[in-house]
């Protein structure tokens, strides 16, 4: 999992609410080797998840 914070705090709680789901831009990946007749592209999407904290209780 995700730690965050220093000190640590034990046993707290964090809730949360989705607000957003969705997918970034397309980027495009171009690989290439000079003099040998190689390219390829290839497309990339991230998937993100957009939250919004509701309450942090100790």
């Amino acid at each position: 999992g995700l730690q965050v914070g220093k000190p640590w705090v034990d046993k707290a709680t964090v809730t949360a609410e989705i607000v957003n789901q969705g997918r970034t831009r397309s980027m495009t990946i171009f690989k290439k080797h000079r003099r040998k007749n190689y390219r390829r592209t290839k497309g990339h999407r991230q998937g993100f998840t957009q939250l919004r904290i509701t309450g942090i209780t100790v």
